[in-house]
């Protein structure tokens, strides 16, 4: 997860909000409410579709988080199940960070589950049912560079 966050308050103008993801080349951001509490979403499809003066008038109000405990394989599933592109992640109550797709992926290329047995390896991000060249059952999931 990504704990430097850019987020928006919910009166942050619309021209600054576009202005933002432009310049900082992302897709969206959550946006806080007075207190620090995420109170919602806003995305570059929000700006250009939806109409408004402040992030609050535009934003994605249903949120969908996680919290730190949240395992990689849990969040993977919301993300693709929800078809959702970021999930804040929250301890007690208040963001700490920011998992986004790309986060996911990032884990995903720079991992493998080892065969303890035979020490093949196989990408994915849960451990396979077996091992496809020795039959085990035993894996431990080790960080690799890309492509190995």
């Amino acid at each position: 997860m990504n704990r430097e966050v850019i987020s928006f308050r919910e009166d942050t103008a619309i021209d600054e909000v576009a202005q933002t993801l432009t310049d900082r080349k992302i897709t969206g951001a959550p946006v806080l409410g007075a207190d620090g509490e995420v109170v919602g979403i806003v995305s570059e499809v929000d700006v250009f579709s939806r109409k408004g003066d402040t992030a609050k008038d535009i934003m994605s109000p249903n949120v969908i988080s996680i919290t730190e405990d949240t395992t990689i394989v849990e969040a993977a599933a919301l993300l693709a199940g929800e078809r959702i592109r970021r999930l804040p992640v929250l301890s007690k109550g208040k963001m700490v960070g920011l998992l986004s797709r790309s986060d996911v992926l990032e884990f995903f290329t720079h991992s493998h589950w080892t065969c303890l047995r035979c020490g093949h390896g196989q990408r994915g991000l849960q451990a396979p049912d077996d091992c496809r060249h020795c039959g085990s059952s035993e894996f431990v999931l080790e960080r690799t560079q890309p492509g190995t």
